[in-house]
């Protein structure tokens, strides 16, 4: 097998959330942080063997990187990557000692759902460590309007410096709501998603062009309606 450059992408978003990963056969690839505040599910061009478990995924794609045109090959205990005469033994671990996700979640109806381009996240992100804040407010400022306010500041702080930008919203209710969110949990790969959020404090991220979507908690801070 050989992991085309979309499927390593993946790969090293999923690492940035966890560094354990627990192939479970087919083509979904799945991860969810220590936390488990944010969960990711992608299918890919590959089909992997099931009970494969990753401890240091980071490391994986270290060894896949050592090659120019790796190829894998899967064994009961561990996998071999290489070419030509050169090659890595690499070992799996129990998948029973490290962190993945083993159901699916259940999306509420959303109460919310906006559109999160590629540049608005850019901003976000930018604005978030520019401030040295973590939060992002949503919420609809007009009563009415389809238009939504999203507001990079630190909630703790009356005075924090803040940045705001403008999101196209549809789906939305006639109840005031202010969803936050911890900037720090985007840990998505760069793209347009649409956006669907429940008042039970859980979010889908789908990204329109790539099948890839994650579920990232809100914080307890949220409100929805009187």
């Amino acid at each position: 097998m050989k992991l085309s450059s979309d499927t390593l992408a993946v790969l090293k978003n999923f690492a940035s959330i966890n560094s354990n990963v627990v192939f479970r056969g087919g083509s979904t690839i799945k991860t969810m942080s220590e936390a488990k505040n944010i969960l990711a599910s992608a299918e890919v061009a590959e089909v992997f063997p099931s009970g494969v478990g990753l401890y240091d995924l980071n490391e994986f794609l270290g060894v896949v990187s050592m090659f120019d045109e790796p190829d894998l090959e899967f064994y009961d205990n561990y996998v071999r990557i290489g070419e030509s005469n050169r090659g890595v033994q690499y070992f799996f671990s129990d998948p029973s000692i490290l962190t993945s996700p083993t159901k699916d979640i259940k999306m509420p109806d959303p109460d919310v759902t906006f559109t999160l381009s590629e540049s608005d996240l850019s901003q976000i992100r930018r604005a978030a460590s520019t401030l040295s804040v973590s939060d992002l407010v949503v919420e609809q400022k007009v009563p009415g309007e389809t238009e939504l306010t999203a507001t990079v500041t630190d909630l703790a702080d009356s005075t924090s410096n803040s940045f705001s930008l403008y999101l196209a919203g549809s789906n939305l209710p006639d109840v005031p709501f202010r969803f936050v969110f911890n900037v720090s949990n985007f840990k998505i790969i760069p793209g347009d998603y649409r956006v669907d959020v429940s008042s039970k404090l859980i979010s889908q991220l789908t990204n329109r062009n790539a099948d890839i979507n994650y579920w990232i908690a809100l914080e307890k801070s949220s409100t929805f309606g009187n």
